[in-house]
């Protein structure tokens, strides 16, 4: 039997739970007492009937079944084996454990996985038990993936705290954000860096809208609703990283290789890369049903819940994901910073107040390539609270300084390069002159 659904050839979408029952638990009656037997299987999806007691565990799915003939049946020697489905539920850093409703003596009940096995699945977990009871799949911390994420090392008022800087630097970005857009929109036609930077304008603020209703979202517990939340979350986030490389890549064109930059309909060329490349990823884990409730537990026994990826590995490869971004953006930031050097060694008879320009433009280039975001590399040891606090307080004031960015870049009294303009007079244009447009 299949529930929540009660087919008995096969599972449907919304089931969650495969039941086989084996005749033996049916034989135990006496023939001569009754000619058919009432077999009662109930399904619940109410944890607070059924309460974990330790901290930082829970039910899988929150989900309960119960098998009741009116007689207390054991010592099966075929076991009721009993498939919980994961649905998308997140496994990371947690150990599976089938358990059955205990009674005791003492008429205290507990969970306990006295005489059921458990049996790990790729889609879920395997209960076979010798007796009929309440049975359910218990979450406990455990060494499931191998790999604990540092976040877990918080108590819940610094995840409160935390939660707090962030929320309130995004929805400052978000409204700066939804101004530089609005902004854009009436200017009309620009250049190709504001162009650029316009992209990376949306993505950040599709970002920050997602974040900040991702957990309220979660809390309602639809399933449909998270996958979708989790979906354009990570969208976003992989647009975000994308185009802070397509920045990079755009600077590596005007100031470094600056001779043949003009590429035939270049804009629509990085859009596709910028918008395209993560729609292609996130409709393939999509696809997989890899996105879903994702819950982190905290060193204090508080739960922090939203929308995400349910896979560990799919979260170790968008983390890569990050990290090459960050790598690639580094070396543009490093080969811009060597050229500006150069010019000013070069040319000794730029001022003091014209290095210190050049040195306030790598500063807002290295913010505009997202490099602040590498603080989360120092997320071990005794700095993992620290680099928290530094990224998410100044990362999500991330869309402010593109505001004043692009704000800057649209000046009258600035005349932004283009491609063409740049390529055409690099060899009279000073390296930080060039910096200041990008």
């Amino acid at each position: 039997m299949a529930l929540p659904s009660t087919n008995n050839v096969m599972l449907e979408e919304k089931d969650d739970i495969w039941l086989e029952i084996p005749m033996e638990a049916l034989r135990v009656f006496p023939v001569d007492t009754a000619d058919q037997v009432n077999l009662g299987v109930f399904w619940f999806e109410d944890d607070t009937l059924f309460p974990t007691m330790e901290n930082n565990t829970r039910l899988l799915n929150n989900r309960v079944v119960a098998i009741e003939v009116g007689e207390d049946i054991s010592s099966l020697s075929n076991c009721i084996k009993i498939i919980f489905l994961f649905q998308n539920a997140s496994l990371v850093n947690r150990t599976l454990t089938c358990v059955f409703w205990d009674v005791g003596n003492d008429n205290v009940a507990h969970w306990n996985s006295s005489g059921c096995v458990t049996k790990t699945k790729k889609n879920g977990t395997l209960c076979s038990c010798n007796h009929l009871s309440f049975y359910a799949v218990l979450l406990a911390p455990g060494n499931v993936s191998a790999v604990s994420f540092p976040v877990a090392s918080l108590t819940s008022f610094s995840v409160w705290l935390l939660t707090l800087l962030s929320r309130v630097g995004c929805g400052i970005s978000f409204c700066f954000l939804c101004l530089a857009v609005l902004i854009h929109l009436r200017r009309g036609k620009s250049i190709d860096s504001i162009n650029i930077h316009i992209n990376l304008c949306v993505s950040l603020l599709c970002l920050n809208l997602t974040f900040l209703i991702n957990d309220s979202l979660a809390s309602l517990s639809i399933h449909w609703l998270c996958v979708v939340t989790a979906a354009a979350t990570h969208y976003s986030l992989l647009c975000t990283l994308t185009w802070f490389s397509l920045e990079g890549f755009h600077l590596y064109l005007l100031i470094i290789r600056v001779f043949n930059i003009h590429f035939h309909r270049y804009l629509l060329k990085l859009g596709l890369v910028g918008w395209g490349i993560p729609g292609f990823i996130v409709i393939i884990i999509a696809a997989c049903g890899k996105y879903g409730e994702y819950v982190i537990d905290l060193n204090d026994g508080g739960v922090v819940q939203m929308c995400w990826l349910t896979d560990f590995v799919l979260t170790t490869v968008s983390y890569s994901y990050f990290v090459l971004t960050c790598v690639v953006n580094v070396l543009c930031f490093g080969s811009v910073t060597v050229k500006v050097v150069r010019a000013h060694r070069q040319t000794p008879v730029q001022s003091g107040r014209s290095m210190r320009g050049a040195v306030l433009s790598l500063l807002g280039l290295a913010w505009l390539l997202g490099i602040s975001w590498g603080v989360l590399f120092f997320q071990f040891g005794p700095l993992t609270e620290t680099a928290f606090y530094i990224f998410c307080t100044v990362n999500s004031l991330h869309g402010l300084f593109l505001f004043l960015r692009y704000w800057a870049l649209t000046q009258p009294d600035k005349t932004p390069f283009s491609m063409e303009t740049t390529a055409a007079s690099s060899s009279r244009i000073h390296p930080a002159t060039a910096l200041k447009h990008c």
